[in-house]
């Protein structure tokens, strides 16, 4: 996909979709060892799991800087039934979470934006 900026630039944006289960963990390092960023999509209802572990310490080892997107949210009013501000304080805590995630070596990822 091309895109062009306000300054007349061109960026060439190539998508990957690397499967989520740890099966395929070879190939989620293979995409980050390509990539320049990555898009860490998040279920807000199962929340972290171990291959989101595995995804984060990829994305340190690869210098691969995250963006984090929540799925799912509609979930929690419609499923769960919470209110919105058990909502916000349960997102809150799942951000919270990913953003302090710390790496085996004790360093801790400092901003994933």
């Amino acid at each position: 996909m091309f895109i062009e900026d306000d300054s007349k630039q061109n960026f060439l944006i190539n998508l990957i979709d690397s499967p989520g289960h740890v099966d395929f963990s070879a190939e989620v390092m293979n995409a980050a060892k390509l990539a320049d960023g990555s898009l860490l999509l998040l279920d807000v209802i199962e929340g972290i799991c171990t291959q989101t572990h595995a995804v984060l310490h990829q994305t340190h080892l690869t210098a691969t800087k995250p963006l984090l997107v929540l799925t799912k949210i509609d979930r929690m009013i419609t499923e769960l039934k919470l209110s919105p501000l058990e909502a916000y304080i349960a997102l809150e805590k799942l951000i919270t979470q990913v953003s302090c995630y710390h790496l085996p070596d004790e360093q801790t990822l400092t901003s994933i934006s």
